[in-house]
């Protein structure tokens, strides 16, 4: 069964959604690259809150992903990772029981 990743975030101070978007667009070849992933999207509530949605092959293709996850390795992650209100990021994993089609 594959497996949604959630990752809950909200913006540095100053930051605006054209900038959020485009860095998280950049970031894409990055988890386009990373073995087991399957399709990634983002959404933002009115108060500001953003989700970062990846659906992956598997929890452990999830975990690879996560644990390779080094902007110093990857420059394509740099603009994200600067746009990111760390503290109030959190990450949740689901397995997906059924779909429809």
């Amino acid at each position: 069964m594959s497996v949604i990743e959630i990752v809950r975030f909200r913006l540095n101070a100053g930051v605006t959604s054209t900038q959020a978007t485009a860095a998280w667009e950049k970031s894409q070849s990055f988890a386009q690259s990373q073995p087991g992933f399957l399709r990634r999207r983002i959404a933002t509530t009115s108060d500001g809150e953003w989700i970062d949605e990846v659906e992956w092959e598997s929890l452990d293709h999830a975990h690879a992903a996560s644990a390779a996850f080094d902007p110093e390795a990857h420059p394509e992650l740099m603009d994200l990772v600067a746009i990111l209100d760390q503290t109030s990021m959190t990450m949740t994993h689901y397995t997906i029981q059924g779909r429809s089609s």
